[in-house]
């Protein structure tokens, strides 16, 4: 289990209250008079609501916290309402209520999927159906990037991808990131570079599995990781390749 901070209960706050944006969206009207003040409002509820519930939700990740630790996480995530209320509302003006609940409307909530063929479990935050098919989505906590998604949210969803086609035996093309601290979601087309890339991923854990570890790179991470000593005995011989990468 992570150290328990008022940090961590703030993503798992964020996270709970990111599940209940399609209540906030299917409540919206756009008569409401002040209609980002309207949902900024229904946002606050849900707010109260989550942190009411969120020790029956996660019981065993937050025994050792602390009141001032849960009311610091409270705070910090009120501070962000006004952000979302604002996205959201945006999200709305630009593609209509409908669309956008289609987004974000789960009709699966952490389902865990599985893979033999390619090697690869997961889960996604969310399973929606938009445009008729089903689609990973996935609820991110951190920073939300002036355009498009990070590069490990990209490579995230398109595993994703790989995993809901097995499952559903249907192409996925595309996944949603939700930036849950701003209320905002991005479409993340998946790419044949993408799935090169879990693939690759996917078959260096196999070889690591096996009993084979690939070539170390140093760098100032090494100094603060806990396996560099397991690193340098199973690195014993450095191949050719390695000095060029």
């Amino acid at each position: 289990m992570p150290d328990i901070s008022s940090q961590y209960i703030e993503s798992i706050l964020l996270k709970e209250l990111a599940f209940a944006y399609p209540d906030v969206v299917s409540v919206y009207s756009s008569n409401d008079v002040g209609m980002v003040e309207s949902v900024v409002e229904n946002l606050e509820t849900e707010l109260c609501h989550v942190y009411d519930n969120i020790e029956l939700i996660h019981p065993g990740e937050l025994e050792e916290a602390s009141p001032e630790m849960m009311e610091d996480a409270r705070s910090t995530v009120l501070e962000c309402i006004k952000d979302v209320g604002t996205n959201i509302v945006s999200a709305i003006n630009e593609h209509g209520k409908e669309e956008l609940l289609s987004c974000i409307d789960p009709v699966k909530t952490d389902p865990i999927l599985y893979s033999e063929r390619i090697g690869l479990s997961g889960m996604p935050s969310k399973l929606v159906c938009h445009a008729g098919n089903v689609i990973p989505s996935v609820i991110k906590i951190g920073k939300c990037p002036e355009n498009g998604v990070w590069n490990n949210d990209r490579l995230h969803v398109a595993a994703l991808a790989m995993l809901v086609e097995e499952e559903y035996g249907k192409t996925v093309e595309y996944g949603f990131v939700e930036y849950a601290r701003y209320g905002i979601v991005r479409k993340v087309i998946v790419r044949a570079n993408d799935r090169r890339q879990i693939l690759k991923i996917g078959n260096r854990v196999k070889k690591i599995k096996d009993g084979t570890m690939p070539d170390k790179k140093e760098s100032p991470l090494c100094e603060h990781c806990n396996f560099s000593e397991m690193c340098r005995k199973c690195n014993t011989k450095v191949s050719l390749a390695s000095r060029f990468f």
